[in-house]
C-alpha cells in the first residue's frame, strides 16, 4: 500500500494584543472533519512554536501511483496554502526531507529565542 501525506499548520490564536495564545478547538474540529471527508486520516499532532502541526495520510489511488525512478521528483505545492485543492502525490523521501528542513528552521528560531532570553534581551535592548 502506498500513502499520500499532508501536513496542516494550526496556528495559535491570540486573545487581544497581549493576551494568551490558544487553539480554536471548533476551527480545528471543522478543519479535521473537512479533511476526513476528503479521505485524510489524522495520524499525529506535534506542538510547535507557532501552534500545532497535524500529520494526515490517505491511500494513493492506483492510477496515481508513481514508480520511483532516477529522475527527480516534482515538488508538490505546500498543502497548507489551500486545503480545498489536493496536492500532487509525492515520494515519502521528499516529504521526509521537507519535514526535516522545516523542523531545522523551527529549531533555529527556538535557539535564537532562547539565546535572546538567556542574555536578558528584549528585542535588541539589554536589560540590566
Amino acid at each position: 500500500m502506498q500513502w499520500q501525506y499532508r501536513t496542516l499548520l494550526i496556528e495559535f490564536q491570540k486573545d487581544g494584543l497581549l493576551g494568551d495564545k490558544y487553539i480554536d478547538d471548533e476551527a480545528v474540529e471543522e478543519l479535521l472533519n473537512k479533511q476526513g471527508k476528503n479521505g485524510w486520516e489524522l495520524v499525529n499532532v506535534a506542538m510547535i512554536q507557532e501552534g500545532l502541526l497535524a500529520f494526515c495520510k490517505r491511500p494513493v489511488a492506483e492510477e496515481n501511483v508513481r514508480h520511483v525512478t532516477s529522475s527527480p521528483v516534482e515538488y508538490a505545492p505546500d498543502p497548507r496554502v489551500s486545503v480545498d485543492r489536493e496536492p500532487d502525490p509525492v515520494s515519502a523521501a521528499l516529504l521526509q526531507q521537507e519535514e526535516r528542513d522545516h523542523i531545522r528552521q523551527l529549531e533555529m528560531k527556538r535557539r535564537q529565542t532562547m539565546s535572546s532570553l538567556e542574555n536578558d534581551e528584549i528585542g535588541g535592548i539589554k536589560i540590566s
